[in-house]
């Protein structure tokens, strides 16, 4: 059963993630927790003005008719559960893969799998040197995951960067690993991003 254990004075708030997700809902906990305000200066939103908890999707879906409409739920991921809420939500964001919006008392924050493209076509590297330049203005701090997969290859530089061939499993490996990496460095900035610039807003609703 659902029950609100929260603290009276902040407003609750629910961060709903796959286990594969988890990560990056405790990225937002984690900035939701911590002091970042100075004197009338407010990072994100007022410090311990919102007490949030995380839920699996299981847990989520097991407690759902005891969740009542007024309730804050930001959605995480791309999980079938995300696809389905976000079918009715408009982007607020939207930049280089990464999307966030909500309706109501329901928000979704997302990355489109775009990261494989990024490593094996060559116009699109741009996009991804787009994204590791906004991200560090966003005072994110990433290794260049492109230019290291591009040493790893090649040796050179990354406009080296060629298709991964068949029969090359070390290879193909560190691909993946790329991006992997890639998509993870998209999500932390996403969520820097959301709690800067979206999350007040998405509380006041």
């Amino acid at each position: 059963m659902f029950e609100n254990n929260f603290q009276n004075e902040a407003t609750p708030l629910i961060i709903v993630c796959d286990e594969k997700d988890m990560v990056y809902a405790n990225y937002l906990i984690q900035l939701i927790g911590q002091k970042d305000d100075a004197g009338d200066s407010v990072v994100g939103i007022a410090d311990e003005s919102v007490s949030a908890a995380i839920y699996t999707t299981k847990t989520y879906k097991d407690n759902l008719p005891q969740i009542p409409s007024t309730q804050h739920i930001i959605f995480v991921g791309r999980s079938p559960l995300v696809k389905e809420q976000g079918k009715t939500i408009s982007d607020q964001f939207n930049k280089l893969g990464m999307h966030y919006g909500w309706l109501g008392k329901r928000a979704v924050l997302y990355v489109d799998d775009i990261a494989g493209e990024w490593l094996k076509l060559k116009d699109d590297k741009a996009h991804y040197t787009e994204f590791w330049q906004y991200s560090k203005e966003r005072g994110m701090v990433h290794t260049d995951a492109l230019a290291e997969f591009a040493k790893k290859l090649s040796g050179s530089i990354v406009d080296k960067i060629m298709p991964v061939v068949v029969g090359a499993p070390k290879m193909l490996i560190e691909r993946n690993k790329t991006i992997e990496e890639v998509k993870a460095q998209q999500y932390r900035t996403l969520i820097k991003v959301f709690y800067e610039d979206g999350l007040r807003l998405f509380m006041e609703g």
